[in-house]
């Protein structure tokens, strides 16, 4: 809309401007609007922050729970294997020591 210079706009075209400008700006007031409509609010994120944490640490808890359990497991295999290992060895010594006895006693 080129304007020879030096005329002034007319009463209607400065309303059709400012009418157009009106327009433009509630559409552009509507689309933030959307915008703003799909934000979360700070509350909101928050609360969602606070059961995430309630929740990590939930499983953090159980993932130390499963480490104790574990390692007690490994401790009672320990003792486990050493009782099988002693209940095969000492029979072997009991028996060379009786025939190192007997042997020195000359039976």
């Amino acid at each position: 809309m080129t304007e020879p210079q030096g005329q002034d706009p007319t009463p209607w075209e400065l309303l059709r401007a400012m009418q157009q400008m009106r327009d433009d700006l509630r559409a552009d007031f509507a689309a933030l609007g959307a915008r703003l409509a799909e934000m979360v609010t700070k509350i909101q994120y928050e609360a969602d922050r606070r059961t995430d944490e309630v929740r990590i640490k939930a499983v953090e808890d159980d993932i130390a729970q499963i480490r104790r359990e574990r390692e007690t497991e490994h401790q009672e295999a320990r003792g486990v294997r050493r009782l099988a290992i002693t209940a095969l060895l000492a029979p072997v010594a009991v028996g060379v020591i009786v025939a190192i006895v007997i042997g020195k006693l000359g039976l």
